[in-house]
């Protein structure tokens, strides 16, 4: 009985270190960039149902224009018509297909636009969100990452990440991601231009939590290169609004 004894305690000590080594491998394994990635466009993306918003767009000289906005969001479908202040309803933009596919509708012009390559990275209404980076696609699908460290953020512990795009369309010739460690938060996001230089990034400025889910509420645009500042805030959800599947095809934005 003794020997018994002895046989499994020099076993639970062999084992000990085993597992330890096995779950610091896992833990390398499950923190990688695609790991990363896949947590921040769960946490960008758009909750189903109707939301309200507004973008603010702030010029060098404090001059500054306002356009409010409504979305109706399915789950890979996302409808958001746009209103200005002085002009009333101006623009609709679907995106289908988890926001692959982009189409505009010009309301006063009567003239439908499918958005396609580098058309996807026009800016919106001459703000400093081109169409691709309202569409919530996946980062995980359109780009390489790597992780290539750790630095702080307003004294937040981040990721930092390298993201190359996989298309040769892509106006972004590489994004850089600064991603808390502790919720997989993407606190900045640098875009640079095909020659590598940042142009433009976006902060995340303020997070509601939910049902114990995080929420991003507000997103701040600047425009390194002419100084402007657009603001995306999110001012309404509606969770319990369901919509037809009709209303998420192109055919159907001018009526």
């Amino acid at each position: 009985m003794r020997f018994i004894l002895k046989l499994f305690i020099v076993y639970t000590l062999l084992l000990i270190p085993v597992s330890f080594s096995m779950a610091q491998q896992i833990t390398e394994v499950e923190i990688t960039a695609q790991t990363i990635l896949a947590r921040v466009d769960r946490f960008m993306q758009y909750a189903e149902g109707e939301l309200e918003g507004r973008l603010k767009h702030i010029y060098p000289d404090g001059r500054a224009f306002i356009v409010d906005f409504n979305g109706k969001i399915d789950k890979n479908n996302f409808l958001f018509t746009f209103i200005s202040q002085s002009r009333g309803e101006s623009l609709k933009v679907l995106y289908n297909f988890g926001g692959e596919d982009i189409w505009v509708y010009n309301i006063h012009a009567l003239r439908m636009f499918h958005k396609t390559g580098i058309d996807k990275y026009d800016s919106l209404l001459s703000t400093n969100f081109s169409f691709i980076d309202l569409s919530n696609s996946d980062f995980q699908t359109n780009y390489n990452a790597r992780v290539t460290g750790t630095v702080k953020i307003k004294g937040i512990d981040c990721y930092k990440l390298y993201l190359e795009p996989l298309f040769p369309e892509s106006m972004y010739g590489a994004i850089t991601m600064y991603v808390s460690v502790d919720k997989f938060h993407p606190l900045r996001i640098d875009y640079h231009d095909r020659d590598k230089v940042i142009f433009k990034f976006l902060t995340l400025a303020k997070v509601m939590e939910n049902g114990g889910k995080s929420v991003p509420l507000r997103y701040d645009m600047l425009n390194i290169k002419e100084g402007t500042v657009t603001i995306l805030t999110f001012t309404r959800f509606d969770e319990s609004i369901k919509y037809k599947p009709d209303i998420f095809r192109p055919e159907k934005l001018g009526e």
